[in-house]
């Protein structure tokens, strides 16, 4: 595989991918040609240039100004495209195997001659480049074809970029420069189809991605971007363009198969049992309707899996759930049956997961100067989930009915429509909707509450037992608790509009864009009710002895408690592209997107009440204002400098303002009833007669009307003062084409820097915390704002100030006359940040980051600096029998680990007696004691010397006396080798059709030695609590029992260690196995 690096005098390395991410916009589906026309060293004035796309026949005319120049907008990608030039009293000049890139324009100065024609490739025409003002990685159709991917998803393609990374742990996420795959935008044909409300972590609104590999045309990965159209974003954009049709029918079908049988069994060491089958099936055909005029391309892609659940009861499951029997399992599902009406569905044995995926597209060259073209998207994914099981202590096993279906839907339409208006004017002109439904819906169906029954025999039976927990194992059926309630819908509404105006030197382009995003956001848990029942007999009596429930209030009605709302963002771009000489182009913009909402939380007074500002802020009337400044430098035939620099913002999860509308403190109530407190609420007639179908009349009553506990219910906000994120992006980059005598010519080499600065980014703070003391160390010991009282938390979104990114890669490539490629990469990082966008809700948001003051997310080296990152590809093609095409192609990559924080684990419930805030008590960094620090003590001599050594193993020693700063360990470095393999075979009665056997081979070093090419790492949140730690009311020396202090009310004296334990790096197991893909073709 390839890689394209744009040089001057070397459009040939057009076909190759570039080994270095640039910035560019994902919305850019068109590529443009630009040039000048001179003869006997002047200009050439009202010379005829016609530029046709071969495969199509689509024609664009244009005559040069005054000045020699031309300029063509708006054309297809690819090629490959022939460029004739016919000027009176000169002969005709014609460059051919001109292929375009999505978002650039290629230059082209072309020089006349008076007594012969020239027909020249665009390959050996000097002077020749695309005037990118940075660097992009694309692939076109060869490329894609040999890339490694068993999964065929898109992401694959992403990560051949050196600054990307692909988390395999976490949804297979892209973090492009450092950033969270949140922030990164991905479209195709100019529509966004990123998941932009923000749920799913691998970035995208399904798990495996929107389109088919065979409908991609070109692929693209971008990071910062120069060109006002580029935005919504601060990660990346990625881009992908869909193939269209031309004058010749062409067509292709596939089959692939995977199984338990084709993948790895073993990883250091560690035997691994898997029994699962895969496979996928598709197709792509495109030709014309009418011939030049009218064209189609239609593919279609399904993947169909099965993969056994692990966990249950039994035969046929690897692990075993203890304490539970098929026995009991057959008396409650009996019960359920007999008793309640019910299904259990029984056990849950294979999780099958579908993926369908349609695209179809019309282009129609309506005139020579008008063309229009129609997409329709569709990718429909289901994956299923087992709930409440646990084969380690506490025991519990969910059957079927207690599992769900995550299924999501995409539904896209795109139209767009280019136009050439004079020589000097163009526009083009793009509407676009997007359907997304998410929804995770109970194999049992709703309409029931989720039961829990008690297995342990010793239990209370009598049906007044005021027991709520079990000592033994459990049995869950009904619909789980967060799926009771659960539904997502958004709707994406956008109109692009570009004019572009040719003046001589300058090109300047006027954009602007409107995009209109409806949210309706449904998360209500136990909205159906949450039964526990002490015992079978219990069940059979239809006795409850806990329930939980929630609701919308008063309403009851779960509908009221979802968070309905739309955004819109209006932008508008100018931007001037002057070629300052024939050596020389500088890009200059601005542009300005402003944002707005048509909703607002409803206002809660107890909220304001406390901290005396509204928990109703949104985004509405937030703008940001991005100027853009790019340049191309030819500095030499065989050399190219480019950079720029410029402000980019967007790209927000929408579920980042939908948490203040589902956490407002006022829509939505819970209550906990049992047989010890009911009597207070007169709830207890309501645990007995229980149907499961229904919530009993006083319950209900009770849940609708008790509503003074809102005055202390949590609440999400965002602070009044926010400001957009928004980043600063530069870059500089040089490129140099090299003829290294013996080696050969055409030696690509390239390095780059890149800056990107944190301006404005997000953070969340619980503000019904508040300091309250001082922690031995002398960091903020938290306690409650006074006169509030209970654990709950009132969280405000707000900016943090701080954060960069600095990454330096060097690159080289190099195309060999007999099949073969090759490319390499090495990038540096060091990027630091306030707090990562780890998750959605603002409760995970807070609670899974590393901190230093246990309110705040601490400054430092970010988790997704990945430090160092080599990557390679080697692609071998050629017609070893007859004109049967071998391939074989290799990519792989070698990283370091990703960081992780030493912290320090208060496990104490509510509000944390240590730290004195609420949540993971996990979080906060560890102080490090010197020898005899009287700040800390130990519960044991032996946990003191377990500690030492484990501070000395682990490199701490440099930080005793002190926090250890965030993020200072990185897990184990990762190495992984993808190979593609495909042979050619001709099928003679077919004339031109062939069949194409191949394989796909992932983590090629696991098949070579089960010990390599494992992934090892400390997993999410990324920290590792080195010690348990509490506070003790008075300094007490190791070994002697203190007084711990059990809420922040009493004093904290000196710190107690105990519980040592080192940091766990998990292997990922999946991960960690090679992967064989085998598969057929067949082409014409």
């Amino acid at each position: 595989m390839s890689m394209r690096i744009y040089l001057a005098a070397s459009v040939a390395g057009l076909s190759l991918a570039t080994a270095m991410a640039s910035p560019a916009a994902a919305q850019e589906t068109t590529a443009a040609v630009r040039g000048t026309v001179e003869a006997e060293g002047a200009p050439v004035t009202g010379a005829t240039v016609v530029i046709t796309h071969g495969p199509s026949g689509t024609t664009v005319r244009t005559t040069t100004g005054s000045d020699g120049s031309f300029s063509a907008n708006g054309l297809r990608i690819g090629g490959p495209f022939t460029v004739t030039v016919d000027a009176s009293g000169y002969e005709t000049s014609t460059i051919t195997d001109l292929n375009l890139t999505a978002g650039q324009a290629f230059r082209l100065p072309i020089v006349l001659q008076a007594s012969n024609d020239i027909i020249v490739t665009a390959a050996n025409l000097g002077g020749a480049l695309e005037t990118s003002t940075g660097p992009i990685t694309a692939l076109g159709r060869t490329e894609i074809e040999g890339a490694a991917s068993i999964n065929r998803d898109i992401r694959d393609l992403a990560r051949r970029d050196p600054l990307v990374t692909m988390d395999l742990s976490n949804s297979r996420t892209i973090e492009i420069a450092g950033n969270n795959g949140r922030l990164n935008r991905f479209s195709v044909d100019g529509v966004q189809f990123s998941d932009d409300f923000g749920l799913n972590n691998g970035g995208l609104p399904t798990s495996r991605g929107p389109v088919p590999f065979d409908a991609i045309e070109q692929f693209s990965v971008k990071t910062a971007p120069y060109d006002v159209a580029e935005g919504d974003f601060q990660g990346g954009a990625i881009n992908v363009v869909l193939r269209s049709g031309g004058n010749r029918f062409r067509g292709s079908g596939f089959f692939t198969y995977t199984d338990d049988s084709l993948t790895g069994d073993s990883t250091r060491g560690r035997a691994v049992s898997l029994d699962f089958d895969s496979k996928q099936y598709g197709g792509h055909i495109s030709g014309p309707i009418v011939r030049d005029r009218l064209f189609f391309a239609l593919t279609y892609e399904r993947t169909e899996e099965s993969d056994p659940f692990d966990n249950g009861v039994g035969a046929g499951f690897s692990n075993q759930v203890p304490g539970i029997t098929q026995a009991q399992i057959d008396q409650v599902s009996a019960i359920a049956q007999s008793v309640y009406g019910y299904d259990t569905l029984g056990q849950i044995q294979n999780a099958t997961e579908t993926d369908e995926k349609i695209v179809a597209k019309l282009d129609w060259n309506v005139t020579d100067d008008h063309r229009a073209s129609l997409t329709y998207i569709r990718n429909v994914g289901t994956q299923q989930f087992q709930q409440n099981t646990f084969t380690t202590a506490p025991f519990a096993l969910g059957l079927f009915s207690n599992g769900y279906e995550l299924s999501e839907e995409v539904n896209s339409g795109v139209f767009q429509l280019n136009s050439t208006w004079s020589d000097d004017l163009s526009s083009e002109l793009r509407v676009s909707y997007r359907d997304y439904n998410r929804d995770q819906t109970p194999f049992g169906g709703r309409g029931f509450g989720q039961f829990e029954v008690c297995l342990d025999p010793t239990s209370i039976n009598a049906g007044t037992n005021t027991a709520i927990s079990c000592g033994g194992s459990r049995l869950f059926f009904g619909p789980d608790v967060s799926r009771q309630s659960n539904d997502l819908n958004t709707e994406n509404l956008s109109v692009d509009f570009t004019a572009r105006y040719e003046a001589g030197d300058h090109s300047f382009k006027f954009m602007v864009g409107y995009t209109n995003v409806s949210v309706f956001n449904l998360f209500l848990q136990r909205s159906l009710g949450d039964f526990y029942f002490d015992s079978v007999a219990d069940l059979q009596a239809r006795n409850a002895n806990r329930l939980r429930l929630g609701g919308a209030v008063p309403s009851l009605d779960p509908n009221d408690a979802a968070a309905s709302f739309g955004t819109q963002n209006w932008t508008i771009g100018l931007q001037d592209d002057w070629q300052v000489n024939d050596t020389l182009q500088v890009t200059l913009g601005v542009r300005y997107d402003l944002f707005n909402n048509d909703a607002y939380p409803p206002l809660n007074p107890n909220f304001v009440g406390r901290y005396g500002f509204s928990n109703r802020e949104t985004f509405s009337g937030k703008g940001v204002f991005q100027p853009r400044f790019g340049f191309n430098w030819q500095a030499s035939d065989a050399l190219i400098v480019r950079g720029g620099v410029g402000i980019f913002a967007g790209g927000t999860p929408d579920v980042f303002v939908s948490n203040s509308f589902s956490n407002t403190g006022l829509l939505t109530n819970s209550i906990d009833i049992n047989r010890t407190n009911c009597a207070a609420s007169n709830t207890c007639a309501g645990l007995n007669g229980v149907t499961g179908r229904t919530i009993p009349g006083e319950v209900g009553n009770f849940l609708a009307t008790n509503v003074g506990s809102l005055a202390l219910a949590p609440t999400n906000a965002i602070d009044p003062d926010l400001d957009v994120a928004r980043k600063l992006k530069a870059s500089l980059q040089a490129d140099y084409e090299a003829d290294l005598g013996a080696l050969g010519d055409g030696w690509l080499f390239g390095a780059q820097i890149l800056y990107d600065e944190n301006l404005r980014g997000y953070t969340w703070t619980d503000i019904r915390s508040v300091p309250g003391g001082t922690l031995p160390d002398g960091r903020v010991r938290y306690r409650a704002l006074p006169g509030v009282t209970g654990t709950n938390q009132d969280l405000l979104m707000t900016n943090s100030f701080r954060g960069r990114g600095i990454f330096g890669s060097l690159r080289v490539a190099k195309e060999f006359d007999f099949g073969l490629s090759f490319d390499a990469s090495y990038t540096r990082s060091d990027v630091q940040d306030e707090g990562a966008l780890t998750s959605a809700t603002a409760g995970s948001l807070y609670s899974n980051n590393a901190f230093a003051d246990a309110n705040f997310a601490a400054y430092g080296r970010s988790i997704y600096e990945i430090r160092d990152q080599w990557k390679f590809s080697v692609d071998f093609r050629r017609e070893l029998f007859g004109d049967n095409e071998t391939r074989i192609s290799l990519f792989g990559e070698y990283r370091s680990g990703r960081p992780y924080s030493i912290t320090a684990l208060d496990n104490s419930s509510g509000r944390l007696a240590t730290w004195g805030t609420i949540g993971n008590g996990g979080r906060v960094l560890a102080y490090i004691p010197t020898l005899n620090d009287p700040r800390v003590s130990f519960d044991t001599a032996a946990s003191e010397a377990a500690f030492n050594t484990l501070v000395t193993q682990l490199g701490l020693d440099r930080f005793r006396g002190s926090v250890v700063p965030k993020n200072s360990q990185t897990s184990p470095d990762f190495f992984k080798i993808d190979l593609h393999l495909s042979q050619e075979l001709p099928v003679p009665v077919l004339g031109g059709a062939k069949i194409r056997l191949f394989a796909d081979i992932e983590n090629v070093l696991n098949l070579i030695d089960s010990d390599w090419g494992a992934l090892r790492q400390v997993g999410f949140p990324y920290t590792a609590a080195l010690a348990r730690v509490a506070c003790l009311t008075a300094a007490t020396p190791t070994g002697t029992a203190g007084t711990v202090s059990t809420s922040t009310a009493t004093n904290c004296a000196q710190y107690r260690y105990s519980n040592v334990l080192a940091p766990n790096e998990v292997l990922v197991t999946r991960q960690s196995l090679y992967g064989i893909r085998v598969g057929v073709r067949f082409e014409f």
